[in-house]
């Protein structure tokens, strides 16, 4: 196993983390690895960059090209999902938690040469936090509305300060790049950064710690980045890394040409969600010069939630039908909901398979955190039309549809999901006729995904959605603005001045116990009682998690897939590619 972890280590209430202690000047040894220098390595991003700055890129595609280009105090290696030094040789925290002292790897220099050093985390962290930049990576850095003091102790050590314990430490961390102080803090002080490396930038001027720089921007066409000669790793042999010469990003919007430019060998890698159920099985049937992986269950689930948002729009109209609104709320009616949906049929039909049933707040395919023993819904529509009788819904006219309001009114829910997305569609159509069986109906409106994210996170107007939500790493620290009744995006009914129900706040104060305690055990006890309590209520129910699919050509060596994205490049610097 390739890593430069080491463990935690307990000394008098203080908790260290350490790799090996490099010598002055000296790179980041990956243990285990060898491999042949040279190569142009070539994948699809499916649009252009809007920026060259990965404290500012959104979107997948923008995100693959700017890591590449970045490097982070401390990773989360997608292999092993475990935490380890990368620009930060070693850091330790006091007995409260809440202050880490981060001792930096010397000798570095960014990918101009110039020499890393404190001041160029402390220049980070002040644009990192700046409300007028904007970074979507900010929020990471958040805990209780507050950021942690940065200060520098010397030039390659500083220390974070933070308001309260940090339960998962500084994997926070992660994917937060290091930017170089003498290239951007006068731009920044004009208040141009923002807008400094945009697409129409010299690849010149673009300066990071990854492992490639920018050589060349073609819009609608390509991006190419050529190797740093500056970088700061090497393999267990010593030669420097990355042995690749180049890295070629095609411009393709199109999932299916992706695939077939894999498939014909213009392309060296393809991925969920290029890598569909249908291109994966199509590309099994001619499968030459390639290697296909199903990693399973991702970390992302599609759910199905129903509008519980008491209050009125500015006419002082109620959201939701206050006599709709009634059932929403109860949780026997959204459980009967859980035990009508066939989730194995959506994963066989839909996913081809490809898919597995989903019946809590975290997919199964998260093995760190996926707490086995809550209760299940499993598909039961017996069950469901009794549970359904039993909170007062009859079918009293024997049209097969359910009625509510004294017998007046048909069940009938509006359900909204996202148009061009041909998994939430087809099982948008799963669960109608599911629900039909029991007696509820469902009529579908289909929305871009962002009119949808407006619906529930702005407007409130709707009844029912399917749509997903994918974390970007494995531990549930960062999803707490889900998680928290008070969170933006607690989906069903974000932003509670207070929490409407019992049992969310029971969930809230678990949440708070988990991202405090430094303690694993009362961490994982939280979480689990958590997971069990939401999977009971059911406030958004799940359907299925897709699993990840991978391919790569058998010229690439040190491929690594991970279920977390990107699911191949992660270890760009590590991958090998032979000319035949």
């Amino acid at each position: 196993m390739r890593t430069t972890v080491r463990g935690f280590l307990l000394f008098c209430c203080t908790v260290a983390f350490y790799a090996d202690r490099p010598a002055a000047g000296q790179d980041l040894q990956v243990k285990n690895l060898t491999g042949a220098r040279g190569g142009n390595l070539v994948l699809a991003a499916t649009s252009d960059p809007s920026t060259f700055n990965r404290l500012l890129a959104t979107g997948l595609a923008n995100l693959v090209i700017t890591d590449r280009l970045s490097g982070d105090l401390v990773h989360v290696n997608r292999d092993t999902l475990q935490v380890e030094p990368s620009l930060a040789t070693s850091w330790e925290s006091d007995r409260t938690g809440r202050t880490y002292t981060v001792r930096l790897r010397r000798g570095v220099r960014f990918s101009d040469g110039t020499l890393f050093t404190a001041d160029d985390v402390l220049f980070t962290f002040q644009a990192l936090t700046d409300p007028k930049v904007g970074s979507t990576l900010a929020g990471q850095m958040e805990t209780d509305g507050a950021y942690p003091a940065v200060t520098k102790i010397d030039d390659f050590t500083v220390k974070l300060v933070f308001q309260r314990p940090v339960g998962m430490g500084l994997r926070m961390l992660d994917s937060i790049p290091i930017l170089p102080k003498k290239r951007l803090s006068k731009i920044y002080r004009e208040g141009r950064f923002v807008s400094a490396w945009g697409p129409t930038v010299n690849p010149q001027n673009v300066v990071g710690l990854g492992a490639f720089r920018l050589k060349e921007y073609q819009r609608g066409i390509r991006v190419v980045l050529e190797r740093n000669p500056y970088y700061w790793k090497k393999d267990s042999t010593g030669r420097k890394l990355p042995y690749l010469d180049t890295i070629t990003f095609l411009i393709i919007p199109d999932l299916n040409s992706e695939a077939l430019r894999f498939q014909q060998g213009e392309l060296d890698l393809v991925s969920t969600p290029s890598l569909n159920p249908e291109n994966y099985a199509s590309l099994r049937r001619t499968r030459s010069n390639y290697t296909l992986r199903d990693l399973g269950p991702g970390l992302s689930v599609d759910y199905l939630w129903f509008n519980l948002n008491r209050g009125a729009d500015s006419r002082g109209k109620p959201h939701v039908d206050p006599r709709k609104m009634a059932i929403f709320q109860s949780a026997d009616f959204r459980r009967a909901v859980s035990h009508a949906l066939d989730r194995a049929s959506v994963a066989r039909s839909v996913l081809l398979g490809l898919g597995v049933p989903q019946y809590g707040l975290v997919s199964s395919g998260n093995r760190e955190w996926h707490n086995p023993g809550i209760p299940r819904t499993e598909y039961n529509p017996a069950l469901s039309r009794k549970m359904l009788a039993g909170i007062g819904l009859r079918d009293s006219n024997g049209d097969g549809i359910l009625e509510f309001g004294g017998g007046k009114h048909p069940l009938e829910i509006s359900l909204l999901t996202s148009r061009g997305h041909n998994v939430r569609e087809k099982t948008a159509e799963v669960l109608r006729d599911n629900l039909a069986k029991v007696g509820i109906r469902l009529t579908l409106q289909l929305l871009l995904p962002n009119e949808i994210a407006n619906r529930f996170l702005g407007s409130f107007d709707y009844e029912a959605i399917l749509f997903g939500f994918t974390p970007t790493d494995v531990a549930p620290d960062l999803q707490t603005d889900l998680w928290y009744s008070g969170g933006p995006i607690h989906f069903w009914s974000p932003g509670q001045k207070k929490p409407a129900f019992a049992w969310e706040s029971t969930v809230d104060s678990l949440i708070s116990r988990l991202v405090t305690s430094t303690d694993p055990k009362v961490r994982r006890a939280s979480f689990d009682q958590a997971q069990s309590i939401w999977s009971a209520q059911l406030p958004a129910i799940p359907t299925v998690a897709s699993n990840i699919l991978v391919g790569w050509s058998n010229k690439l060596g040190n491929v690594r897939p991970s279920i977390l994205a990107p699911h191949l490049i992660w270890n760009a610097e590590e991958i090998t590619k032979r000319a035949k």
